[in-house]
């Protein structure tokens, strides 16, 4: 079996017609009848059945089993070529989340600079949700993510850094700026500026809102943390934030009484499938070191 016979039986059972699948990959149409009958001897079952009658394809049971693994296959092997691409360039690649990237990279970055390591990097910076996507393609080699529950994927290494709250960033010109503490209820009028989509403060925040049977005013969503905290300094909105965040003097951070507060889990993740070569095991090890 090869994996272009699965890209084509893949193709094939979305698209169902020979010819058109025949010039999505740029070769002829028995190219196509040829990889179909391979891959149904190997399996020695019929995959996929012509119905010359009403002129159209009917995928089997059977090719329904087959198109689950060979999707599997066929992600496992883009992943496999883009990690031993980045272990030729004689680097590996890090996802930082800004907010991630704020508390902890100056610290990594220092003890990789010490170990003459910091050249050997490559950070990209995304959204944890981002990230984590990024991560499973293969793009990264490691990354250092935020999540509020566990991460329970059998093909993700993670390695639990730190736990902390969540808070409520408002101006000091806010009526709630005085108060020490508040309940999240508390917040059903006011108007919200966020992150955008790919940071999981989104998804602490919609949990909060579910429980509270709230519907919340969304006003604006930023990927800039500065310029988000310039809006709330202007008293535009208020935000919604773990404690890694800087933010200015005319900014009050309000922390929240609610009961079985979601927290922010920072973690260190990586592929268990992912091969660390020596240079890479060793800032592995470095990044390790650092944070803990």
């Amino acid at each position: 079996m090869n994996t272009r016979d699965l890209e084509y039986f893949i193709s094939l059972t979305e698209i169902k017609i020979f010819s058109k699948v025949a010039e999505e990959f740029n070769v002829s149409q028995p190219t196509i009848t040829f990889a179909l009958k391979r891959l149904e001897k190997e399996m020695d079952a019929k995959l996929i059945i012509r119905h010359r009658t009403h002129g159209e394809l009917i995928v089997t049971d059977s090719g329904k089993q087959l198109l689950k693994h060979a999707k599997a296959i066929i992600r496992h092997f883009e992943v496999a070529k883009q990690n031993i691409d980045n272990l030729k360039s004689n680097k590996i690649s890090i996802g930082l989340p800004p907010i991630i990237e704020t508390r902890y990279f100056p610290k990594i970055a220092q003890h990789l600079k010490e170990e003459n390591l910091l050249n050997n990097i490559t950070t990209f910076e995304y959204g944890s949700e981002t990230t984590l996507d990024a991560l499973k393609s293969g793009e990264l080699d490691l990354a250092l993510l935020g999540s509020i529950n566990p991460m329970e994927d059998a093909r993700i290494e993670t390695e639990e850094i730190d736990q902390i709250p969540f808070y409520v960033y408002v101006s000091k010109k806010h009526h709630l700026a005085n108060q020490k503490s508040i309940k999240f209820s508390d917040l059903k009028h006011e108007d919200f500026i966020l992150f955008k989509q790919g940071f999981v403060q989104n998804e602490s925040f919609r949990q909060l809102t579910k429980k509270n049977g709230m519907h919340p005013n969304i006003i604006l969503r930023s990927n800039e943390t500065n310029n988000i905290m310039n809006l709330i300094s202007n008293n535009v909105g208020i935000g919604f934030f773990n404690s890694f965040v800087s933010y200015p003097e005319n900014v009050v951070r309000l922390k929240l009484e609610d009961d079985n507060m979601p927290k922010f889990v920072t973690n260190l993740v990586y592929l268990k499938s992912h091969y660390f070569n020596d240079l890479q095991q060793k800032v592995l090890d470095n990044i390790r070191h650092s944070i803990k």
